[in-house]
Formats: structure tokens, C-alpha cells, sequence
């Protein structure tokens, strides 16, 4: 047999860490014990960055795999002790193993390592490290690091092999045999850099790389010890070996992976990726591997419980299922009765699943009558959803992430969107498919984000001014008249409109310059670069979405890919997020109970008056489906609105910050315990996942409780009882259109990877890889209608447009403006009337033309930068930083995960990054304790010291709270403000507002 090994390509590699999860899984480690590490360090990579301000020079994020190198001369057997030794070298192989059973944990291997590689079991005591799996290359498998690496960072087989691969595609290996230990493990050299010939390099060993403070604190494995960081995994691998495995999908986020689910009995021991898809071959990140913490966690939810203490103190008592829903039931009459029926309010977000959201509630919500229902999207998407029904008549892009479709494309540029971190799985394809065609990568952030550490060329914008670097990109792509003729001419309505109006306007990139902070000539040979791409795909997200001005951003972007041609084709499109999912069913119109009054606005921020003050009308009730008091925006305000509700009903899998407001906790079941589809996919793929497993306790799934709910108001033919069972409901209550309804539980069943890519009319019809190509009719449209609007071509501007963008104060045109805390003046969104003035029961109020329910309107105009602007003011208080908030790194999403303690060893503490220059000027080291304050609250953090961010910049993530078991934190949320919203789509401005940052004592 060939010497086996690993090949680590640090160009693929994306930092996400899904290779410590799945070591972790297969060896049944705990916290503080590994037998690989995949380290971030804070290092410059030689690739560009330019922003036209002094202090970025492309220093970014490098990472760096670290394991047995599996030596021909190891310093580990030579050092250990015993006779017969603990460790040795298997001579067909070279792989060198440890007895476990034999180590009595002196260390002296550990010490002898030059490459850090050996870890360490305290509780059983002895040492660890890796042997390439042994057991599962038994079985014919690839070590579990290998199998799941979502940016094919890895790979695993004979080592001759794998170097005749590195030759072949022109890659380097690097030496790093400076100990003449013969390791078997091929580090690549990055693509374009020269081979080290100074004997030196920096992944000589773990030490010499350094790592954000951060992720530097053993103490964090302590905590996560002492509160059961070694549960689910710990034990004999006997208890951990499966009996039976099921195909399904990871329901956490929107990348929608497939999965396998490892059971022994009723227990599930694992989650791996299922190598039969193909599109996503058994890649998977970390979050899909954590659900085995999650599912298994003893913090789970369990019983029903009712407040007995004050609302925010989190006291309660159990209480049975009847008891608590007949309870619930009752007051929500009495609700009813004394306010309306639109005085309850609905919050469901994304841990509730598309059934329960789009379904379960969608259906209540009609029998009850209350207009007030949203899931997320007025903090995470309502914007482009929107832009996109304005102007290709559909939600969601119509490319897939196939090698014929988006891995065709010639350029990729990135707005906003941190793919790498957010979509680990996806950006691996794209960035492996742009290594091996030689594609070009642009990515534009104000920081330097994975993705952007593997871009050609980063440009740190300026928060909020991606409208103004549209507008100038498009500018000059009719300047050098770089447009698409034919397609501006066949498929684009009011193209010319638009050319106009930004010509007019002057919105030149040398206008630009001074706003996005990127220069002039950068701006030109951007736009030169999109135009002349053959296919170029432009991702957008929440950078985009999370802003005042979103609608609008939106459509500029997608203008830009419309009249370079990049829309409707493969390997060209404009792609932002998730697809949606077509699931509406309606309740039958004679059961229907119409609402008197309209939708207060299209966001939860905009209930807040109306449940502190009754305005326009009271809302006194409020059933939350995840956890609004750590993600809704101004924590202050929207806690006082809490407390003034009469009535709180939060259904959740672990008790957080909502449920301590909460009258009733009910418990949840999830994913594999109730069964659901995935997320809302970016590419259409509808994912199912069985019911495999019971949940704990008296914990039930969210279609349960709707069912049981609405029996008791007497909705029990609509909601019916065998509608429990999730796979009935589907094929009988969601998928009855034109898009879903051939994703039936025979067709998604009857392939091994469980799922089908809509639209897909029947069971026999074929799924489209891309949609609106050329020579095609949109479904449902008439003959040589391309895009499903009422024109057949994408609308930019028509008379019909501009009456609706004027309802709100706005034109279909899109005049620049940004957000109104700013370092310097720029136009801004102003609301003229709030919520409280719509009229006294919200009747008069003026209806968004942009509501697909009647819902009240923003009014509202552009104010120039003249005059006093508000952003002075609080630069003149000292606010003199940009904040910027967005997603933490792959393990972890939203609050969910942190009640895994894998995803808490990996990210452990709130952080905000900031720049090298800032720090030292405010006298903050790295890993420090900093206070953060904005004029809308303040919260704590640690410092990571980065210089891969705008110097003017601080970034910190979502997701923490201050009742999470592990690492605690402020929710940023007690940053941000509420009334800053898109008048358009409702969409809270949660990207850009001015802050101050200082040292904090602790």
C-alpha cells in the first residue's frame, strides 16, 4: 500500500472549520480536545485591496490546517517512554497511531512534535492525535475531515498521488520539512506566490501563527467543560457506531445541504453530508454537524411552563398541554373581544421552518383574522424580494449552483455578501470553480470578509454607498457605450429611462469617489470588467438588504447586470440570497375572517407604538416563534413594548431572552423531530426531511400547536388533525401551484438525495438548471413572454412604477441617497409621518402599493445633504466610527447555535473588529474589552484587532445574548433603531450608524 495522506490547498480553504466538527463527531471528543485545528491568523496574503484610503494594504485572514503530519521519522515515537510503546508507525501506510488504551499521558510526545499536533484527553488522560481515521478507512471511507470540507480544502490518498495532482494543476508544494521528519502531509503553495526558499514559513508549526486573542483563551474550554462540553460526544465509540442511517437536509440555514442522519436506536450519534447528491456531493459546514448538540442537549425545552414572576424575570411553572393551550386560547379571546382580532401579532422566524411559517401560521392567521404577520424578512430580505417582483415579476434569481450555470461564469462579484461565511458550502463551489476555469473574484465590503480574502481585488466601501457605486458603475457602461444593445433593446423595459436620469444626473464615478471611497478609475475598470466578462454573476445580500435605501440598491444592481446582458443566461445573473419558497395556501373564502383594519406597515418595528401606545391601533398580543428580543432592532424600546402587551405565547427549543417576557413557553420540536423541508434555498432545491426521531419530553412540533390551537377556536376543518403529520400537510395543503406541485413525497423520495428543484409542475416534469433563457416562456406566461411580468421583458420604468415609488415619496428613478449616520453628508431617507399619525384606527392610512396584503404606507422624502444634517450632530457628541453589523463566521447562526458548545469553542465572544490604527489610538490591545455605544444603546465586547477593515470601520456580529449558557453577551440589537426602515420594503437599516468605541475595565 501506498504512503496515505492529506493535501491542504489553503486557496480552497474558508476557515469554516467543518473539519474540527467532523473529527470531533467521528472520535467523540470534547471542548479543548482535538486531533486537528484549522487556525485563523491574522497575516497578509499578497492579493490587493484598495479603498483610496490610507491604512488598507490587502492584510486579511489566513488559515491553516493543522495535524499528524504523519512523519517517515517521527518525534513523537521516538519520545514515547514506554516499552512496548503507545505509539507506532504503520509500515504500508506510514500512518502513525496512537494506543490510547497504553498512554499514560506524560506528554513527552506532545513536546517532541515540532508541528503542534498532539492534543490532550483530561478526562481519560492520555494524549491524542490523528491517524487519518483508521476506522473508517476500513470501510472504504475517507477520513472525516476530507469528506466534508466544503471548499475542498482537503483531500485525502496516496501521497505519490496527490503530488502528481499538485503537478498537474501547476500547483507548488511547500517544504516545510525543516526537521527532517519527512512529513507526509502537502501544504500547497497560494496560487501566485513563489516558493519559500528562506527556510521559513510560517506553518512550520501552530505556534507560529497567531491567532485572533479571541480564539486564544483556554480558558473558554473551562466554561464549556464545566457545563457539558464533552456531552453527546463522549463516551465508548461502541455507544457512538451507527445502526441505521436516513437521507434528509440540514434546516439551519440557507445553504440547505443534505445530510445522512446516524442513529443507534432512537439516539442520534451523527450527521454526515450524503456523497450521493450531486450538486453537493457530502459537503456540509459545521452548523449541519452541531445538530447532534442540539438534538441531544439538555437544555432543550421540554415542558410547557407559565409565568409566575414579574415579565423579564424568566420565573415559571410547569404546566400540561391542555391546561396551557385552553389558557391561551381564553385570553386571546378576551383579546379579541375587547381590541379586534388584529390586536394579536404573529412573529415567526427562521427556526420555525417554511411549513409552519408559510403554512400552519399563514392558515391561522386567516381564520383569526389579524393582518400583523411576519416572519424575518423585514430584518434580513423584504427588500429584495420586492426589487425582484418589481422587476423580473418573481422572487428569487434563476440560476443554479451547477457547473453548467453559475461555475460557467467569468467574474464574480460579490456586494455585500459574505458568502463564504454565510453559505460555506456554496462558496466552495463557486470558489473552487473560479481556481480551476481561472474566473476572476471581486468582492465589495467595508471589511475584508473570507470571501473578500480570496478575491482578485477588494474594495472597502463605504457603508451604505453601494446605490452611489451602481450608479457610477452604470454610468460608465453607457458612457464607453459598454451596454448590451440587443438585450436593452429586447428585454429591458425603460432602459432608456434610466440611461438617462444617472446621465443627467451625473452620477460619474468621479461623483462616486468621494462617497464610496473607492477611486474613479477603479469604479471605470469595474464596470469594464462586468461588461466585458463572459457570464459574470453578481451576489448581493444582506450588505445590501439591511439598509435604508435597499429597494433601491437592489434594483440598481440589477439594472447593471440587465444591460450588460447578465441576466437570463447561464454563468451569468444577479443573485441575491434565497429563491423563497412558493408554499401559500389559502384557507376556503367562506372561512376567511377579513381584517377590518390594515397591516400596521410591513415590519414587527412598526407594532411597537401600537403596543405601548395604541397607534394606530392597539396590538395586545403577540405569539413569537424564535427570538425577537435578541434580533428585533433597539433592544430598548422593543423590551418596553413587551412588558405593555397583555399577552406573550413564545414557542421555542430553549429558553432565551424572549422567553423570559414570555406568559407561556412552549416547547419545540425541530428538523428531524417533526419533519420539515430546508431553508428557503438560493437555488430552488426543495429539500424534505422525515420525521426520524421523537422530540424530548412533552416538547411538540410547531404544526402540532397550531393544530391544537386552532381546535380550540374552532378552526378544526381547516386545520385538521391528520395535518400533524408534516409530509400530509405537505402534499395536501402546500404545494398545490403551478411551481411546487410536482415536489411531491413520491418524487422527492425517490431519489437518494430528497430533493427536486422547482418550478416543477407535475411529478414528471424536468427541472430547470436555468431559468429565462433565451427562446423560453416564463411558467404560466403567454407565448414569448421571457419573464414573467405583465411586458414579458425585466421592468425598470414604466408610468405604472412611478405611481407606485410616488405612493411612498420616492420616483421608479433611482435618486442616490444612503443613511443619515454617516462620517459625511449624504442624502437621506426621511419618514415624514410615524407610525402613531395614520389616521385613529389606521384606516385613513395611505396603502403601500408594494404590499401583497393591505398594508399602511411609509411617507416619506429624500433630504439633500444642505442644511443641518443629523449625522453632524452626533459627530459633534463624539460618534465618529461606522458600525457595521452583519453574520459571525460559519459555526454559528443567529442564536440558535449557541446552545451548542462546539459553535461556542470555535467563536466563543462577542467581538468587534477593528483596525490596527484605531486601536492604538484609543489604547485597545487585541482581545481587550471595549465598550461600544451608539445614540441608541450600548453593549460590550472583545476586541479583535484586524487590520482587513476600514480604519473609519468597527464590525461586531449578531447572534449573542445575555442569557445563552456559555459566553453571554448584549445583543448588538441594543445598537440599532428601529424608525430607520426602507419606505419601500420596510427593511430596518441594521448595516451603518456612528458609534464610539473605548477601553472597558474587566
Amino acid at each position: 500500500m501506498s504512503r496515505l495522506s492529506l493535501m491542504f490547498d489553503a486557496d480552497r480553504c474558508i476557515g469554516c472549520k467543518s473539519c474540527e466538527a467532523a473529527c470531533k463527531q467521528e472520535h467523540g471528543l470534547g471542548a479543548g480536545e482535538f486531533r486537528n485545528r484549522l487556525l485563523w491568523t491574522n497575516g497578509t496574503d499578497g492579493t490587493d485591496g484598495t479603498d483610496g484610503t490610507d491604512g488598507i494594504d490587502g492584510t486579511g485572514i489566513e488559515f491553516l490546517f493543522v495535524a499528524c503530519q504523519h512523519c517517515e521519522r517521527p518525534a513523537c515515537l521516538r519520545a514515547c517512554p514506554l516499552v512496548p510503546k503507545a505509539i507506532h508507525k504503520d509500515p504500508a501506510t506510514g500512518v502513525v497511531r496512537l494506543d490510547e488504551s497504553r498512554c499514560t499521558g506524560c506528554g513527552e510526545c506532545s513536546i517532541a512534535c515540532p508541528y503542534s499536533a498532539i492534543g490532550f484527553d483530561p478526562a481519560h488522560h492520555h494524549a491524542t492525535k490523528c491517524d487519518l481515521c483508521h476506522d473508517r478507512r476500513r470501510h472504504g471511507l475517507d477520513p472525516a475531515c476530507a469528506s466534508v470540507c466544503p471548499g475542498r480544502a482537503l483531500t485525502f490518498g496516496a501521497r505519490d498521488g496527490l503530488a502528481a495532482q499538485a503537478g498537474a494543476d501547476r500547483r507548488k508544494i511547500r517544504d516545510h520539512d525543516h526537521f527532517l521528519l519527512g512529513p507526509a502531509t502537502i501544504y500547497l503553495e497560494p496560487i501566485g506566490m513563489p516558493a519559500a526558499d528562506d527556510g521559513q514559513w510560517a506553518a512550520n508549526t501552530a505556534a507560529d501563527h497567531r491567532q485572533p486573542a479571541i480564539l486564544e483563551d483556554p480558558g473558554r474550554y473551562d466554561a464549556l467543560k464545566r457545563q457539558g462540553g464533552r456531552a453527546v460526544h463522549g463516551g465508548p465509540k461502541a455507544d457512538r457506531d451507527r445502526e441505521r442511517r436516513h437521507a434528509g437536509g440540514c434546516n439551519i440555514c440557507f445553504n440547505c445541504c443534505t445530510t445522512e442522519f446516524h442513529f443507534q436506536g432512537d439516539r442520534l450519534v451523527r450527521v454526515t453530508g450524503n456523497a450521493a447528491d450531486p450538486v453537493l456531493q457530502g459537503r456540509i459546514c459545521p452548523k449541519s454537524q452541531l445538530a447532534v448538540q442540539l438534538h441531544g442537549s439538555d437544555r432543550r425545552l421540554t415542558r410547557p411552563l407559565k409565568r409566575v414572576g414579574a415579565r423579564g424575570a424568566g420565573r415559571f411553572v410547569p404546566i400540561d398541554w391542555d391546561r396551557a393551550l385552553d389558557e391561551i386560547a381564553e385570553r386571546l379571546r378576551a383579546v379579541r373581544e375587547s381590541h379586534g382580532p388584529e390586536a394579536l401579532a404573529v412573529f415567526a422566524g427562521t427556526r420555525t421552518g417554511i411549513l409552519a411559517t408559510q403554512g400552519y401560521i399563514r392558515l391561522f392567521s386567516q381564520l383569526w383574522g389579524t393582518p400583523n404577520v411576519e416572519e424575518t424578512d423585514p430584518y434580513c430580505s423584504a427588500s429584495k424580494n420586492i426589487a425582484y417582483r418589481l422587476v423580473q415579476g418573481r422572487a428569487g434569481g434563476g440560476n443554479s449552483f451547477t457547473e453548467g450555470d453559475i461555475g460557467s461564469a467569468g467574474l464574480y462579484v460579490y456586494f455585500g455578501d459574505n458568502q463564504a461565511e454565510t453559505r460555506p458550502v456554496n462558496f466552495g463551489m463557486v470558489n473552487d470553480w473560479r481556481i480551476r476555469h481561472g474566473a476572476g473574484l471581486i468582492v465589495v465590503d467595508p471589511r475584508r470578509t473570507v470571501t473578500a480574502v480570496k478575491a482578485d481585488r477588494w474594495y472597502a466601501i463605504r457603508p451604505g454607498t453601494d446605490m452611489a457605486l451602481g450608479l457610477a458603475l452604470i454610468h460608465h457602461v453607457f458612457t464607453a457605450g459598454l451596454q448590451d444593445r440587443t438585450f436593452c433593446r429586447d428585454w429591458v423595459l425603460g432602459w432608456q429611462a434610466w440611461r438617462d436620469f444617472v446621465r443627467d444626473r451625473g452620477y460619474s464615478p468621479n461623483w462616486a469617489e468621494r462617497i464610496t471611497d473607492i477611486p474613479a478609475a477603479e469604479i471605470r475598470a469595474l464596470a469594464e470588467q462586468i461588461a466585458s466578462a463572459d457570464g459574470c454573476m453578481i451576489f448581493a445580500s444582506r450588505g445590501i438588504n439591511q439598509h435604508t435605501n435597499a429597494v433601491q440598491t437592489n434594483r440598481v444592481l440589477m439594472f447593471l447586470a440587465a444591460v450588460t446582458g447578465n441576466w437570463g443566461r447561464r454563468g451569468g445573473g444577479f443573485f441575491n440570497t434565497t429563491a423563497g419558497v412558493p408554499v401559500a395556501p389559502d384557507a376556503p373564502d367562506h372561512r376567511r375572517a377579513r381584517p377590518a383594519r390594515p397591516a400596521i406597515r410591513r415590519s414587527p418595528s412598526a407594532w411597537l407604538d401600537a403596543m405601548t401606545d395604541g397607534e394606530p391601533y392597539p396590538v395586545k398580543a403577540l405569539i413569537a416563534c424564535n427570538n425577537p428580543l435578541s434580533h428585533w432592532p433597539d433592544q430598548h424600546r422593543t423590551r418596553q413594548a413587551f412588558r405593555a402587551l397583555d399577552l406573550v405565547v413564545h414557542i421555542e427549543l430553549f429558553e432565551n431572552e424572549t422567553s423570559a417576557f414570555a406568559d407561556y413557553v412552549l416547547p419545540a420540536a425541530t428538523g428531524i423531530e417533526e419533519g420539515e423541508i430546508g431553508r428557503a434555498c438560493e437555488d430552488r432545491r426543495i429539500v424534505w426531511i422525515d420525521k426520524l426521531m421523537e422530540p424530548p419530553g412533552d416538547a411538540r412540533s410547531d404544526g402540532w400547536i397550531w393544530v391544537e390551537l386552532g381546535k380550540r377556536l374552532g378552526y378544526d376543518d381547516v386545520l385538521e388533525e391528520r395535518h400533524k403529520d408534516a409530509a400530509v400537510f405537505w402534499d395536501e395543503v402546500c404545494i398545490d401551484n403551478d411551481f411546487l406541485r410536482g415536489c411531491t413525497q413520491r418524487r422527492l423520495h425517490g431519489v437518494p438525495w430528497r430533493w427536486a428543484r422547482f418550478p416543477v409542475a407535475d411529478e414528471a416534469a424536468a427541472e430547470q438548471e436555468t431559468l429565462y433563457l433565451a427562446g423560453t416562456t416564463a411558467l404560466n406566461a403567454p407565448d414569448g413572454r421571457r419573464f414573467p411580468t405583465a411586458s414579458g421583458k425585466l421592468e425598470f420604468w414604466s408610468e405604472r412604477l412611478e405611481a407606485m415609488f410616488a405612493a411612498v415619496g420616492l420616483s421608479a428613478l433611482p435618486a442616490f441617497y444612503s443613511e443619515r449616520e454617516q462620517l459625511i453628508d449624504l442624502p437621506y431617507i426621511e419618514q415624514v409621518l410615524d407610525e402613531g399619525a395614520e389616521g385613529a384606527d389606521g384606516a385613513d392610512a395611505a396603502l403601500s402599493p408594494f404590499s401583497e396584503t393591505p398594508a399602511t404606507a411609509a411617507n416619506s422624502r429624500i433630504v439633500g445633504p444642505g442644511g443641518r444634517h443629523p449625522a453632524a450632530d452626533l459627530r459633534n457628541q463624539g460618534y465618529d466610527t461606522e458600525l457595521v453589523i452583519g453574520r459571525p463566521p460559519a459555526p454559528q447562526f443567529h442564536s440558535w447555535t449557541h446552545f451548542a458548545w462546539q459553535a461556542q469553542e470555535m467563536w466563543p465572544d462577542l467581538y468587534v473588529q477593528i483596525h490596527p490604527r484605531k486601536a492604538e489610538a484609543l489604547g485597545i490591545r487585541d482581545g481587550a474589552l471595549v465598550r461600544v455605544e451608539t445614540s441608541h444603546g450600548a453593549v460590550s465586547a472583545r476586541a479583535w484587532v484586524y487590520a482587513g477593515i476600514r480604519p473609519s470601520a468597527v464590525f461586531m456580529p449578531i447572534g449573542w445574548g445575555e442569557r445563552q449558557p456559555f459566553h453571554p453577551w448584549r445583543s448588538v440589537n441594543f445598537l440599532t433603531d428601529h424608525r430607520q426602515r426602507d419606505p419601500v420594503s420596510e427593511q430596518t437599516n441594521l448595516k451603518t450608524l456612528l458609534c464610539r468605541v473605548s477601553p472597558q475595565a474587566g
